[in-house]
Formats: C-alpha cells, sequence, structure tokens
C-alpha cells in the first residue's frame, strides 16, 4: 500500500468520525463575536488543517470582477504557518474560475491531470508541492465570494465525500464569520451616522 503519510511528517487525512467530530467542534465555537474577523479566518484555516489533516488550508475573497482571487489567510501545517496576501488570476486559470462561477466544488485527487486544477501544474503546484485540491465556493446570500481550499502535499489520498462535507462544513462557517463582521461594521457605522446627526442637530 502507498505510504499515506504526507510530505513532512504530516499525518495522514482524518476519518469520516474524526471529520464528523471536527465539524461537531467547529460549530460550537463561541468566538464569532469575540475575535476579529482576521483572528476567526486564521482560526478556520488552523482548525481545518488540523482536523483534516491537509497541508494546507485557505481562504480566498474573490474579486469584485470576477477576475481574481486573494488570499485572506492560509495556514500551512507543517510549519505551523500564517500568511496571507497572494493572489492568483483568472486569465491564468480559465477552467477554474468558470467551476468557481458556476458554483461547483473542486475534487481533484491529482490535481495535476483533474481537467478543472491542470492549469496549476506549471507553477503554483511544483511551487508549493501540491498534489491534490479540494475547493469549496463560499457564498453569502447566494453571491460567490471566495473559496475555502484544503490541499495535500506530496503523497496523496484521495478525498472522499466526508472530506467534502467537512469543506462545505468549514466553508460555512467561514460565510458566518463574514456576515457577522458585515453586521458589525453596518452597526459600527450606523452608530457612527447617529453621533453625526446628534452633533447637526445640537448646532442648529
Amino acid at each position: 500500500m502507498e505510504n499515506l503519510v504526507n510530505q513532512g511528517g504530516i499525518r495522514p487525512l482524518m476519518s469520516p468520525v474524526e471529520l464528523q467530530e471536527g465539524i461537531a467542534s467547529l460549530s460550537r465555537g463561541a468566538y464569532f463575536k469575540e475575535a476579529s474577523l482576521d483572528m476567526m479566518l486564521s482560526i478556520l484555516t488552523e482548525s481545518a488543517a488540523n482536523m483534516s489533516g491537509v497541508a494546507r488550508a485557505s481562504i480566498w475573497a474573490l474579486g469584485s470582477q470576477h477576475e481574481d482571487l486573494l488570499c485572506l489567510d492560509l495556514f500551512e501545517l507543517a510549519s505551523r504557518r500564517h500568511s496571507k496576501g497572494q493572489r492568483v488570476h483568472a486569465s491564468q486559470y480559465p477552467s477554474y474560475f468558470s467551476a468557481l462561477r458556476a458554483g461547483n466544488c473542486i475534487s481533484a485527487d491529482d490535481a495535476y491531470i483533474h481537467p478543472l486544477t491542470a492549469e496549476f501544474a506549471l507553477d503554483y503546484l511544483p511551487r508549493h508541492g501540491v498534489t491534490a485540491m479540494l475547493d469549496t465556493p463560499i457564498h453569502i446570500r447566494g453571491e460567490l465570494q471566495g473559496v475555502l481550499c484544503l490541499e495535500q502535499v506530496g503523497t496523496r489520498q484521495p478525498w472522499t465525500s466526508a472530506h467534502a462535507l467537512f469543506a462545505q462544513a468549514v466553508a460555512n462557517l467561514v460565510t458566518l464569520a463574514l456576515v457577522e463582521y458585515e453586521a458589525g461594521e453596518a452597526k459600527l457605522q450606523a452608530l457612527a451616522a447617529g453621533e453625526r446627526l446628534k452633533a447637526v442637530c445640537s448646532a442648529i
């Protein structure tokens, strides 16, 4: 049997039971109303990698014209490192972006040959050692806003339905975090507008 331990000593992907337990644990999280958006996203990527056993977990925001993706947080399990700011452009990966726009989950057991991820074989995959990708669209009020990416590095295992359900659950939590952030920002703006109105009225 092929060695299932990923490059860098990372453990094998988690079993369906372990993934279900991970989903339950994440769903009970009480940090959404207390942490900043950056902190919430870093918690989710790190938890997703730890609970699933993937080497890389990341959250990306879709640009306003749907022409690029900006990394909001990437967690690498082997180095325990967070980073952000990377971009990928639709002009380089048209098939991948078309699939995202259609709302499709992309499950590539071999990212080098899958028709929706093979475009990454010339640069992204070898640069990061990525061999398998599981990418789940993130929607807010029915609109595509980004994507959650789970990536295997080195030796790869086939994705299962349990991994897809886990990724969807994490993507839903990302949506919740973004909605909570939007609600908080709207409340702050309303309070600021109220204060400005009071100042205007008192000056009259």
